[in-house]
């Protein structure tokens, strides 16, 4: 079969645009038929963990004792609970600390750690105590670096019981009267 010359021409010109069609098919097709594979690791997150701790006191001071004489005494028990999530450890120290007339230097003061039912009738003491002195000794100490009676606890929610056991010096001089000794008493757990 014989073409004219007009034939040629435009199969020419019909034959370049169906050729790039065609290549753009084969290129498109070979990009598809190659393997592939993926994997992923979903969900990643952080979580800070937690050092809590708290006490039973209800928001109420533990002393709140009027007209001492000498040789007047007491106690009282309070319990400090943690709950942490790694191991940490707790320690006593004083802050907001008053003490104009010095009563503080005639007010012995004993700190155990140990465990006791709520009226701490039954308290029974772990180790040496943590503070025995005067209340100006406790008042010294003001911070976590050089609390007091380090207590180590583990993950979790622990309890310990302290008592506080006072006695207004039986020699006390009279420049302590009508004098007053105010501090709050902190304990503050720190993971380890």
């Amino acid at each position: 079969m014989h073409l004219s010359p007009r034939s040629r021409r435009v199969t020419a010109q019909l034959a370049l645009p169906v050729a790039v069609v065609l290549s753009g098919i084969v290129v498109g097709t070979s990009s598809y038929a190659a393997f592939s594979d993926q994997t992923d690791n979903p969900a990643n997150s952080w979580a800070s963990g937690k050092v809590a701790i708290s006490d039973d006191d209800a928001g109420e001071a533990l002393f709140d004792v009027a007209g001492l004489l000498p040789g007047d005494s007491g106690s009282d028990c309070l319990t400090v609970t943690t709950d942490t999530s790694a191991d940490s450890s707790v320690r006593f120290y004083s802050s907001e600390s008053s003490d104009a007339d010095a009563l503080a230097d005639h007010l012995d003061l004993v700190v155990e750690r140990g465990a006791a039912t709520d009226d701490c009738s039954t308290f029974e003491p772990v180790g040496a105590p943590v503070l025995d002195g005067s209340l100006s000794d406790l008042m010294e100490v003001t911070s976590f670096a050089d609390g007091l009676g380090q207590w180590d606890v583990p993950a979790g929610s622990t309890s310990s019981t302290y008592r506080f056991s006072y006695e207004l010096d039986p020699a006390a001089p009279n420049t302590v009267q009508e004098a007053s000794a105010i501090t709050t008493f902190v304990w503050e757990a720190q993971n380890d």
